[in-house]
């Protein structure tokens, strides 16, 4: 994991440096904003750490930049000013995390390492709103599906069970389950509405039905 250090400071160049080694990252040095804007350009980075005052440009315009040209890298602001409207400046401008100078490196590997489990998260949540199983396309966020790439008008409950079935290819659901899960309560005794429910979606699925499988004295599952 390359994490690119712009700070002009020697001392704390060199402490951020090995502490970083020590841990297993791959530290990059750049003094100035040029120099890291050159770094940027040239070698793939993971997390920044960006210190504000910095002698060719404000830091707090760097980041600006930086949220406009590099938005998907980790940013973690690195300061001397403690002042709040810095830190809401700061963070309005895009940084992930704010720690003030001085500080201890293994609180900074700490917040290092949760910036990156959040991006990790937020990257699996993300990708999870769109799934495509064999000739479907399911989007969450938009509450579209689409088969062979034709797009398929669903109802609410329809969607909903095509999305528990998508995100679990294979696994037999029991029409309860369904029940509960579609429906958002038990609703007892009355599996019949899950069996409608998934008549009307092979209709819609034509000529490939055959997707929403039947297991026999078990439930549905999504046959990919």
């Amino acid at each position: 994991m390359n994490i690119l250090i712009i700070e002009d400071d020697s001392s704390i160049q060199m402490l951020l440096k090995l502490s970083l080694e020590v841990e297993g990252f791959q530290p990059i040095v750049a003094g100035t904003v040029s120099a890291g804007l050159s770094e940027l350009a040239s070698t793939p980075i993971d997390l920044i750490l960006l210190d504000l005052m910095l002698p060719d440009q404000s830091g707090f315009e760097l980041l600006k930049q930086l949220r406009h040209t590099y938005k998907d890298i980790p940013v973690i602001v690195l300061t001397a000013k403690n002042e709040m409207n810095d830190k809401i400046l700061g963070f309005q401008l895009g940084a992930d995390d704010y720690l003030t100078k001085p500080f201890e490196t293994r609180e900074l590997i700490l917040r290092i390492r949760a910036v990156m489990r959040r991006m990790k998260a937020d990257t699996i949540e993300s990708s999870a709103d769109c799934l495509q199983i064999g000739v479907l396309e399911i989007d969450r966020t938009e509450r579209t599906l689409k088969v062979a790439g034709k797009l398929v008008k669903t109802t609410s409950k329809e969607f909903e069970l095509m999305w528990l079935l998508c995100k679990n290819p294979k696994k037999v659901f029991s029409r309860e389950h369904l029940l509960d899960q579609v429906w958002g309560y038990e609703y007892y005794g009355q599996t019949r509405a899950v069996d409608m429910l998934v008549n009307r979606l092979r209709e819609k699925l034509r000529p490939h039905e055959h997707v929403l499988a039947t297991v026999h004295g078990m439930g549905y599952k999504l046959e990919v």
